[in-house]
């Protein structure tokens, strides 16, 4: 965008040389005089117009660029809200089973090229390339979205970047970031799935736990992805139990891939390390729960007190997209 205080000084200087060139075309008498005095002056309101259309088509150019970025941000809110929110939040505040993503110094810091490269092919796991940690986004790589959505991804991931704004010539401020219109565009468009959204962000990527702790015994289906879900090619339909030590958990697989039941260590999917000592179907063919079998275990003092907060998170060691938790009470 051209700067207007070094417009209005180009501005200046010509109206003074028009000025200078009237005072010696008046100043003559001489009609030869007067005729070359007169055709610069000409030459010089012709050339005043130059900087100002020069001025008016570079606005312009920046005004269009401004409202294709706006739209593309707004379209990437629609998007993330589809098929992002579940893991990383609606505000894109991170979740347990995704990293923040709304100012996340990490996510800034990528180049253009490599924030690109990672919402189209995703994030590979580095102990099993065929597994994915963040599952890819493009039709290129089995994802969903063409190479314009995930152009409209970016440009969303881009507005949390004040500084990616300024430089771009971009509106900065809290309305410039388009994690702000997710809420308001879920609730519009699915107000249940909104509601869920909101109940998950406050009680953690998992929600609150279904109570089970009057029952001895508890299935778990594992069934195919509804639409929008980002565990893939399966999920486990109940993503948060609380059950008491004692409880008999059977994960039944009603989904048309196998699958494991593995519990996790710590309380960070996105690189999920076995822990087999508390509960593992197995991580082998043989062992896999094909469909229409089923893995059973029984909750024990040992997960009680594996973690701080009494939850176990588990996954499937074939799909890492999988994941559930266990919240455990004595």
């Amino acid at each position: 965008m051209i700067d207007p205080v070094q417009a209005v000084i180009g501005i200046v200087i010509l109206l003074i040389v028009v000025g200078a060139l009237l005072f010696l075309f008046y100043s003559r008498t001489n009609a030869v005089e007067k005729t070359g005095y007169g055709a610069l002056i000409m030459l010089a309101v012709v050339s005043m117009f130059i900087p100002v259309l020069w001025i008016m088509e570079t606005n312009a150019q920046a005004m269009a660029k401004v409202q294709q970025h706006t739209l593309a941000v707004s379209n990437g809110a629609g998007l993330y809200a589809q098929y992002c929110q579940q893991c990383h939040g609606l505000k894109g505040q991170g979740l347990s089973t995704g990293p923040q993503l709304n100012g996340s110094a990490a996510v800034n810091n990528l180049s253009d090229a490599q924030l690109l490269a990672i919402i189209s092919a995703g994030i590979p796991n580095p102990t099993n390339p065929s597994q994915y940690l963040s599952p890819p986004m493009s039709q290129q790589y089995n994802g969903p979205l063409d190479s314009n959505q995930i152009q409209y991804l970016f440009e969303l991931l881009r507005s949390a970047d004040p500084a990616y704004l300024q430089k771009n010539g971009y509106p900065t401020g809290a309305s410039a970031n388009g994690f702000s219109q997710v809420g308001p565009d879920l609730q519009a468009s699915a107000p249940s799935t909104y509601q869920t959204a909101v109940a998950r962000d406050a009680a953690g990527q998992f929600g609150a736990p279904q109570d089970f702790t009057n029952q001895k015994s508890v299935t778990v289906d594992i069934i195919q992805s509804p639409p929008g879900a980002t565990c893939t090619p399966a999920c486990f339909q109940l993503i948060n139990i609380k059950v008491k030590v004692g409880t008999t958990i059977t994960w039944v697989n009603k989904s048309t891939s196998p699958h494991t039941v593995t519990a996790m260590k710590g309380e960070s999917p996105t690189s999920p390390t076995p822990a087999s000592n508390i509960f593992d179907s197995g991580n082998s063919p043989a062992k896999y729960i094909q469909p229409g079998q089923s893995f059973t275990w029984t909750v024990t003092t040992a997960a009680y007190n594996f973690n701080s907060n009494h939850q176990v998170l588990y996954y499937c060691q074939i799909h890492p997209s999988m994941v559930a938790e266990i919240t455990i009470v004595p």
